[in-house]
């Protein structure tokens, strides 16, 4: 591994709750949230449905909890470890919200993995098998690294756009780990070993995103979408700051656009200076679940793989 990341967990949390308070925001109503936003110097509170600034969702919870798997397991991995790491990361969380409303039913309802994998159905077209799979980018081998990301990706979203998309952001996320190229060419080297079963998705990397709200409509539903934006961050912006102010800039998911652009990007910016605000109040200085957990169980991944 040529880019040990340490804090790609950390990165992770913080993109991901700095965008939430500007996630599907609407405008001309708020105009000052995100104003607050872009003049990045403290967590900013959702309009309408978030308890707190700096708490962050379901991005990273869940991200964490496919890294605790990488760390307590080896291959093969099987659909319960991850269904089994979703529910007692939740518990872990405090319940939070913030999950798709069905989802969010259901991990209140249930006490196991088995359970989970019992009711749930996995057809989502969405972005939340991809917002989870940028710690698989630490697996060394590629076909390996495609086997574990669709895995997990069919507990939840087993569509051609989620199985897509998880494989997408894993690759993104090995290749600024494990390359030394530029992150101008990560759509390349993406389509140069994405499965044929998503031939007719790869037309994304070959031209921008359109600026546009990152939703489901005329480009593709929510899942397609995300990789887009993501892609174009990852490979045309120069610091996790240009990311950031970008993705809120657009609109829409801001917050699955900003942590999974962040953990992948942040391999390569690792020398950056950020504001001290976004490590001392992410999760509002809880260490059972902010930075000093994120930075432990980033750490730990990385002495596993790299």
């Amino acid at each position: 591994m040529r880019f040990r990341n340490n804090n790609l967990l950390l990165r992770i949390g913080m993109g991901d709750a700095y965008g939430m308070a500007t996630e599907y925001i609407k405008f001309p109503r708020d105009n000052d949230i995100r104003a607050q936003c872009l003049a990045f110097q403290r967590y900013i509170k959702h309009p309408t449905h978030q308890d707190h600034p700096g708490l962050y969702t379901d991005d990273t919870e869940m991200s964490a909890a496919n890294a605790r798997v990488l760390i307590a397991h080896d291959a093969p991995y099987t659909k319960l470890q991850f269904a089994d790491a979703y529910v007692a990361e939740f518990a872990r969380g405090g319940r939070r919200k913030g999950y798709s409303r069905g989802f969010q039913a259901l991990l209140e309802e249930i006490d196991s993995g088995a359970e989970l994998l019992e009711r749930l159905r996995p057809d989502s077209d969405k972005n939340g098998a991809a917002m989870r799979a940028v710690p698989f980018g630490v697996i060394r081998e590629i076909g390996p690294l495609l086997e574990i990301a669709t895995l997990q990706a069919t507990i939840t979203h087993d569509t051609p756009v989620g199985r897509f998309s998880a494989r997408a952001v894993a690759l993104m996320s090995h290749y600024a780990l494990y390359e030394d190229g530029p992150l101008s060419k990560i759509g390349v080297y993406c389509t140069s070993h994405l499965p044929r079963e998503d031939a007719e998705f790869l037309k994304i990397f070959n031209k921008p995103w359109p600026g546009v709200p990152v939703v489901s409509g005329p480009y593709g539903s929510i899942g397609l979408t995300s990789v887009w934006s993501v892609a174009h961050l990852v490979s045309q912006e120069r610091s996790l700051k240009e990311i950031l102010l970008k993705a809120i800039r657009w609109g829409g998911d801001v917050d699955s656009t900003a942590a999974i652009s962040w953990g992948i990007a942040s391999a390569r910016y690792q020398d950056e200076t950020l504001p001290d605000f976004l490590e001392r109040d992410l999760e509002r200085g809880n260490p059972h679940t902010g930075a000093p957990y994120l930075i432990d169980l980033g750490t730990r991944l990385m002495d596993k793989y790299a």
